[in-house]
């Protein structure tokens, strides 16, 4: 079992009161402690139809089994909400959960031994929530109210000391706009979909935690023997010194393929955003706890009217693609918003930038006029676009509109989030990548099939280009699905090519579901640097157990329904998991016409195609699969037949 001293916390803002329960033996081995602990805590205390923005609504904090051990890649903390975007025509919402590393945060909230923090309420006035080891107290922060995420960030750990682990909103939270986040340790984003709203709403400003305890494990020289094997493995990794030096910005030989908008040549955008002048701007990759590959960036603007800026995170790839969306082709003047977004206001730079883009076009087309903006013309410059963005986050004139998302502006004036021309939407949210350029992959299905669209860290070799099938098929073998579960995922079907997708993205949802529990970060998996059976290793040594990789993922799928019974409380069904129209029309780009094809390029995926995955999906899943939900079979088989009628 996980190690002793594994405890909920719950604090109610209204009130103040903090009360401790331990976490129950049995819950933890079968759901692995972390998020999986959390999701049970969503599925027994959040109520159904809760407006997100109420103080009912609860934040429930998981940092990962393994947060705070040696093993390379463990900083990952998961947080639970219901989120404030509008997933529906009738205004229903849907509970997710998002995942964020940091140098500091995970780590304190262990070693306070505070393994789930359950934040309910709404404090009379702004605070922020102090946690010192069991020490745990409400401060004011009427002083800290309006003022932007990096001064807020340093201001706490001056006070609270250097090794505090943050975790704040900025003034985008404060105003309740609905794709708002936080950011955790200056340098990681948390809650893309509106966490930074929530938190708004309850007056929380911030978290800042301290732990002076030990994060133990039941057997340490097997857990540290292997940790310094798997530390072995990354150090030689071949990609590891490109990585180090760029971060995430090293990416970009993939990402200009699969994230690629369409309007410029690719040799163009390389030329504008590529490379060069990613190296141009930074000053420091910043690792995470454990990591020894390290993605997060310092970077510093070089000329141009920002000359001398500071940024913080990760700037490039949503700098790359929406400065190609509003054709701004200064790299640096997306970036400075990008350094505001993550720095000062907490606004989803996706959300933000697509949407604006997208009001730009109706304007242009006449779908807006002057009548519905304010009398603000909406011009396709870059000025235009910073004061759209200054109105969202200060929920002024027809920024109001936009800071409350798609639907907002399909209830006043009917236009459809389904006529936005690039990547997609579904429940709400906009997806980062385009299944036309990337190939409809199992990391693309995902985005519409978790409750919360959007990757969640669901990374395997499949997200990379050119691998080949033996590569893609030793990872699944090494999550310890049975033979006949590997070779049904490996059956070649003339509407899915030559492996199926729907089979293959249940059981990797299921693993990122373990990983997520233990705090692993998605890249380690992702380059094939720890696989399924590296992770049961690594779960026994910490727990005493005796798990296979089979036995893990059989954990995560058990967590995974769990999410999903949570959903369909809130209403939603396979009629929500809906593929984006967007995906089958073509793109007409300067590289030529690019449709949505299967992973190795054999054929078109078409309406009907996707149709027969998503229902591989659910037949994978033991749902039903005309509605898209669990079955009572497969619940009293996983243990979850007591959340059945609720």
């Amino acid at each position: 079992m996980p190690r002793p001293g594994h405890w909920t916390v719950f604090v109610d803002l209204s009130t103040g009161e903090v009360t401790r329960e331990p976490v129950e033996t049995q819950a933890n081995r079968d759901l692995l402690g972390g998020c999986g602990v959390g999701w049970m805590l969503a599925a027994d205390h959040l109520l159904a139809r809760t407006d997100p923005l109420s103080p009912d609504n609860k934040i429930i904090i998981n940092p990962g089994l393994l947060v705070g051990t040696l093993t390379p890649g463990t900083p990952k903390t998961t947080a639970i909400t219901k989120y404030p975007t509008y997933a529906s025509d009738d205004e229903r919402f849907y509970v997710g959960a998002s995942t964020v590393g940091g140098r500091y945060f995970g780590i304190a909230l262990n070693r306070a031994d505070c393994q789930h923090l359950v934040i309910s309420g709404k404090a009379p006035s702004p605070v922020y929530l102090r946690i010192r080891d069991e020490r745990i107290e409400l401060v004011d922060a009427e002083d800290l109210w309006g003022r932007g995420i990096e001064e807020v960030s340093n201001e706490l750990v001056r006070e609270e000391g250097p090794e505090t682990g943050v975790m704040v909103i900025g003034t985008a939270g404060e105003n309740l706009v609905r794709n708002a986040l936080s950011i955790v340790d200056k340098t990681n984003s948390l809650g893309r979909g509106g966490l930074g709203a929530v938190m708004g709403s309850k007056n929380l400003k911030a978290i800042a935690v301290n732990g002076s305890g030990n994060v133990e494990v039941v057997n340490p020289e097997a857990f540290f023997n292997f940790s310094q094997e798997l530390r072995e493995r990354v150090y030689h990794w071949p990609k590891r010194d490109h990585w180090i030096k760029l971060g995430l910005a090293a990416g970009w030989d993939t990402f200009k393929h699969t994230q690629y908008p369409g309007i410029w040549p690719k040799a163009e955008w390389d030329e504008l955003y590529g490379e060069k002048t990613r190296l141009a701007t930074v000053e420091e990759v910043i690792a995470c706890n454990s990591c020894i590959l390290s993605c997060r960036l310092k970077w510093k603007i070089k000329g141009g009217e920002y000359d001398g800026e500071i940024g913080y995170g990760s700037p490039f790839s949503k700098s790359a693609t929406s400065g190609m969306l509003l054709g701004v082709k200064d790299f640096r003047k997306m970036i400075h918003i990008v350094a505001d977004a993550n720095s000062n206001s907490g606004m989803d730079f996706y959300t933000t930038t697509r949407i604006i883009d997208f009001a730009t076009k109706m304007y242009e087309i006449g779908r807006l006029g002057k009548e519905d903006t304010g009398g603000l013309k909406l011009r396709r410059d870059y000025d235009t676009y910073l004061k759209l963005y200054q109105m969202m986050i200060k929920r002024e004139g027809f920024g109001d509109v936009l800071a409350d998302g798609w639907y907002r502006l399909k209830k006043e004036f009917g236009l459809d989030p389904q006529e936005y021309w690039y990547a997609g939407i579904c429940k709400g949210m906009d997806f980062i990548y385009d299944a036309r350029p990337s190939n409809f992959h199992p990391l693309m299905m995902s985005f519409f099939t978790r409750p919360r669209p959007h990757h969640g860290g669901s990374h395997t070799r499949t997200n990379s280009r050119n691998k080949t099938l033996e590569e893609i098929r030793e990872q699944v073998e090494a999550w310890g699905l049975p033979q006949e579960v590997v070779d049904r995922i490996f059956t070649e079907a003339p509407y899915c090519g030559s492996f199926n997708v729907g089979r293959y993205t249940k059981h990797m949802e299921d693993m990122m579901r373990v990983k997520n529990s233990l705090g692993l970060c998605a890249i380690y998996s992702y380059q094939g640097l720890i696989f399924g059976h590296d992770m049961a290793r690594l779960y026994n040594a910490a727990t005493g157990e005796s798990l296979t990789a089979g036995e893990l993922i059989k954990c995560g799928e058990r967590i995974s329904n769990l999410a999903k019974l949570v959903n369909v409380r809130e209403g939603f069904s396979r009629e929500d998991d809906k593929v984006p129209e967007l995906w089958f029309r073509p793109m007409d780009t300067p590289e030529g016409r690019i449709e949505m094809h299967d992973y190795f390029n054999t054929k078109v995926i078409t309406k009907e195609d996707a149709e027969k995955i998503l229902d591989d999906y659910y037949q994978e899943r033991g749902w039903d699969v005309r509605q898209g939900t669990p079955t009572p079979e497969k619940l009293k088989e996983l243990g979850l037949e007591r959340y059945s009628s609720k």
